[in-house]
């Protein structure tokens, strides 16, 4: 459900980058960008360099095994947004048939073992948080993963289990195939940090 305010209530600088946005894609901008723009140094700001820190900053993971478990939250989740922007973001990164075999966890999986236990544990966390036990951090870490690299990608499922509530909230339902690429392409470049003309322009308060 869309909030009026929180969908085209932004203030004059920041009506003119998502108008910016809209004019140079041609296609209407991700519903996620008009949440975190919307009063962003309230939430969107912080939330977007956390994201940053988790998915591009320095890491046991591979920024594709990143975008992975980020998939796979979001699959957990059933929020169509993320499960296909995150999928196509992936696939800049790595083959997209590397990807879907990754999703599908099954014996042709190409991704690492270490990739696959914390998939596992991963997805428990978004589908059944109060069912983990300390069984299950071990069988992650008895596959290679050290403390640190098991927290990292625990903060990479904690992010999207935010956001995937906070976008199946107002009903962002899945990119579509012009979309996914154009969001693939963008992120690719400039990371999940807020744009600098919203950070420099718009009071966001």
């Amino acid at each position: 459900m869309w909030l009026e305010a929180v969908k085209s209530g932004h203030d004059r600088p920041t009506k003119f980058v998502l108008w910016t946005m809209r004019r140079f894609s041609g296609v209407e901008v991700p519903a996620v960008l008009k949440v975190l723009f919307y009063r962003h140094r309230f939430f969107g700001s912080p939330l977007s360099d956390l994201i940053q820190d988790a998915m591009r900053g320095p890491s046991y993971w591979t920024v594709a095994e990143r975008e992975i478990f980020a998939t796979q939250t979001s699959q957990a989740n059933e929020c169509p947004f993320c499960a296909t922007s995150h999928e196509a973001i992936a696939g800049a990164y790595v083959d997209a048939a590397v990807v879907t075999l990754a999703l599908a966890d099954g014996p042709e999986s190409p991704i690492r073992p270490e990739a696959r236990a914390m998939l596992a544990f991963l997805r428990k966390m978004a589908r059944d948080p109060d069912g983990l036990t300390p069984e299950d951090a071990a069988l992650v870490r008895l596959a290679g993963v050290s403390a640190e690299a098991f927290e990292e990608a625990v903060w990479v499922g904690t992010c999207f289990n935010v956001i995937n509530r906070m976008m199946n909230t107002v009903g962002a339902g899945p990119l579509e195939e012009k979309q996914r690429g154009l969001s693939a392409r963008f992120i690719k470049l400039a990371g999940y940090r807020m744009p600098p003309p919203v950070t420099l322009f718009s009071r966001g308060v």
